[in-house]
């Protein structure tokens, strides 16, 4: 199998780079929609206004080097002749282009096609499109379908089989006719084929405009930071059965990062659209990576013991995860706080969910080193467990796509999970894939109990868990060098908690931007050789680069704990502190501090035993910008 980076890498068609210290790398996942004045483009089918030939645009193609558009694009077969197997000898070839015009998202479509016409449901010409539904409060944002095109089924419109009828509307958004519309020109005839005879004159292809109004969906593209529209399309095509010509006819699709306007899998198309980036604009400004992810060239690698305590894992960069912190998820970069969330399961035999208790947290840290990523994982956790029910897990996974595979049916890049948990007796567990490479030498884990935490005893309270893992890139499909540098990731945290009443028990989940392999999608994370893991000490002139916890210690305490925590610039802090019902304990101004690694002490003298909640605040003392930091635990026993 070939290899994902022998094949061309670029399908955007304007070409957008992201320099990082002089590191070229493209994102296939997004593109820039330009902002045009209102009333500049006319839907008319017809793309001859002049501002189409300097939009952003895709490339959709049936073939392998689709999906090759990373990291979720693909295209499969529908039917052939009577069968699902036939060779396609005219495949699907589109390009689609974006604009935006007050709060609307324009697409400008051609697809050079030699058969335009209608038929049943996976047997048409047709775009089937999902915009993420940004005004509900669900989290990952659901999905909103829409479809335009020739399918003659009783739900879309049988008259659109009819030769030289207009695409017809469907989907979810078909009786939002006040907030979409579109427009359609064939080159040729669509549904009539002269019979399908050798010498018939073929159809050259069909052009369309469709107009979004994204106030709808919650999106808000006139703002001065613009916004991100989570997009992808499917095309359908289906050749020669108008009439029917069983030697010839065949259905096939591709898409650009999700097939379907339904449901929300394998990856997300982002538009990025700004009202300063408009057709005048030369150069576009570079979509970055969600993530990059830092080289610790000058450190040691660590010992894999599950012990977080290498100079390189206290420098390494890091993400919080933590179960019902909305503040902190809408803090992700890109479309993360629409892609992350959390799921509570109803347990087996349970009556409902029960309220939780102990909320996950947990940071992960990441690096690499040479052709090795690693990740550091620092959970939180009250009570520690290992039940085989995957819905009361206590663990983590990581979510990588290979990129020397594809899923045999959809052409997409495969996703493996590599999962950590615990045994009955607190020793590691490994999930199948992660096993795997152990066994190859491709990956090493461990894990590390906090003191005085134990297994399954509902009885105490426990610190939590740390752990590390190594795994050599050459598993996923790169080669020496780590090819182009792109690490497709996701991270979620698995929560089970157990009480002495049964009655209490519940499990979480909580991820950033994927949930496991199959929904959309991974964070575009990028390992740069130039970003180096430093080593900060007392009486260095670098700053910290955000407001940031580093955490209490003692932990659990009695009566008094020091907090530590960073800060980028000078400024106000302030403590705040809840119990676990949300309710405020303490708020203590601790006025102005400097730039720099900080402390405080908390004293609880006047509290009872039980677990805290606490955050930071800080106000920047020169621009008066004010900044939190995530909730973190605190016990206090007496």
């Amino acid at each position: 199998m070939r290899s994902a980076f022998q094949y061309p890498f670029i399908m955007i068609l304007s070409g957008f780079f992201l320099s990082a210290h002089a590191q070229m790398i493209k994102r296939t996942d997004a593109v820039w929609a330009r902002t045009v004045p209102v009333g500049t483009i006319i839907i008319d089918g017809q793309l001859n206004e002049p501002a189409w030939a300097v939009a952003d645009s895709v490339v959709v193609k049936y073939d392998s080097s689709n999906s090759w558009v990373i990291p979720g694009s693909g295209w499969k077969p529908e039917r052939s002749g009577g069968s699902w197997n036939g060779i396609v000898t005219d495949p699907t070839h589109a390009t689609i282009k974006f604009l935006v015009q007050g709060n609307e998202l324009i697409l400008g479509v051609f697809v050079r096609d030699s058969s335009v016409g209608g038929g049943l449901f996976n047997e048409c010409d047709a775009l089937m499109m999902n915009i993420r539904d940004h005004s509900s409060p669900n989290r990952p944002a659901p999905p909103f379908e829409y479809g335009y095109g020739w399918v003659t089924e009783s739900w879309a419109d049988p008259n659109s089989g009819n030769p030289g009828a207009a695409p017809a509307y469907f989907g979810w958004a078909a009786v939002e006719r006040e907030v979409w519309s579109a427009a359609t020109v064939v080159q040729g005839v669509s549904s009539d084929d002269k019979n399908g005879t050798a010498n018939a004159t073929p159809d050259q292809g069909y052009t369309m405009e469709i107009r979004f109004d994204l106030t709808p969906r919650g999106y808000d593209v006139t703002r001065s930071t613009g916004d991100i529209i989570e997009f992808n399309v499917s095309v359908y095509d289906a050749d020669w059965q108008w009439p029917y010509n069983n030697a010839r006819f065949y259905g096939n699709r591709a898409w650009w990062q999700g097939p379907w306007g339904n449901a929300s899998a394998y990856a997300i198309g982002q538009i990025h659209a700004r009202p300063d980036m408009t057709i005048n604009t030369n150069t576009l400004p570079a979509i970055g990576p969600d993530l990059i992810i830092p080289n610790a060239l000058n450190h040691l690698a660590p010992v894999l013991d599950g012990h977080l305590t290498e100079d390189v894992w206290r420098n390494a960069s890091s993400l919080r995860i933590t179960y019902s912190d909305t503040t902190l998820r809408m803090s992700y970069p890109g479309v993360g706080p629409y892609r992350s969330g959390q799921h509570q399961p109803t347990l087996s035999g349970a009556a409902g969910t029960p309220p939780v208790l102990d909320p996950g947290d947990a940071i992960l840290k990441y690096f690499f080193k040479d052709d090795v990523v690693y990740f550091g994982i620092d959970v939180q956790d009250q009570v520690v467990t290992s039940i085989e029910d995957f819905d009361r897990w206590d663990g983590f996974r990581i979510t990588i796509n290979a990129r020397d595979s594809l899923e045999t049916i959809d052409h997409v890049l495969l996703t493996r999970h590599l999962d950590v948990r615990f045994s009955p007796v607190g020793a590691l567990m490994l999930g199948t894939y992660l096993r795997l490479l152990d066994s190859l030498g491709l990956a090493q884990a461990a894990v590390a109990l906090k003191p005085g935490a134990t297994i399954n005893n509902p009885d105490d309270v426990d610190m939590g868990y740390t752990i590390e893992m190594k795994v050599a890139l050459s598993a996923f499909g790169y080669p020496p060098g780590r090819g182009d540098g792109v690490l497709f990731l996701g991270a979620t945290l698995f929560d089970g908690d157990t009480f002495s009443n049964p009655a209490d028990d519940y499990g979480t989940r909580t991820w950033f931007m994927r949930e496991f392999g199959g929904p959309a999608g991974p964070a575009w994370c990028y390992m740069d050789p130039a970003t180096v893991v430093t080593d900060i000490r007392e009486g260095s002139s670098e700053l910290p680069q955000s407001f940031a916890l580093i955490g209490n210690y003692p932990n659990p305490f009695n009566p008094s704990t020091t907090i530590r925590y960073t800060m980028p610039q000078a400024g106000s802090v302030t403590l705040k502190v809840f119990d676990v019902l949300g309710r405020s304990i303490a708020t203590l101004d601790f006025g102005e501090q400097n730039a720099g690694e900080r402390q405080i002490d908390f004293r609880a003298t006047n509290l009872t035993s039980g677990v805290y909640l606490y955050r930071l605040e800080m106000r920047a003392t020169q621009s008066g910008t004010r900044l939190a930091t995530p909730f973190t635990k605190m016990v206090l026993i007496k």
